[in-house]
């Protein structure tokens, strides 16, 4: 799951990772449960399959970022502490640009040291409304 502002370009970089697929736009059970994220907390979904390509570390980085709850925000350097590996700040903020998997894998949850936002996969803007969204979506739970 990503997001695009642009269409076209969005299936030139589905093909960059899946060269052999073919893509066909449709609506199903695996893609409604991935949406029910949007209206609901992320916690309660079914269990969505992930096909994740990454070293052991990013893998342990992201795994991180699910612990993270929804509306809250932690630092690269609490994600380093959370992996045992607390000197490794800059190795974990590589790791979290790098997560492939929008929203689902909340990276959008981690911020600098100093508080600000710092930038984000897919946009700082969309980062930003993120963060806002489940802020207000937690506070009228």
């Amino acid at each position: 799951m990503a997001f695009a502002d642009h269409r076209e370009k969005a299936l030139r970089d589905l093909h960059s990772y899946f060269p052999n697929a073919r893509f066909k736009q449709m609506v199903d059970l695996v893609q409604q449960n991935a949406l029910y994220i949007f209206t609901h907390d992320w916690s309660k979904l079914d269990q969505i399959k992930l096909h994740l390509r990454a070293t052991d570390f990013q893998l342990k980085v992201w795994e991180a970022l699910l612990k993270i709850p929804m509306g809250q925000l932690t630092t690269y350097g609490g994600i380093a502490k959370a992996i045992d590996k607390p000197n490794s700040f800059r190795a974990v903020g590589s790791a979290v640009g790098n997560n492939p998997v929008a929203f689902l894998i909340p990276c959008h949850r981690v911020i600098q040291s100093g508080g600000t936002f710092g930038q984000y996969h897919w946009g700082a803007i969309r980062k930003t409304a993120m963060i806002g969204w489940e802020a207000a979506k937690t506070l009228n739970v």
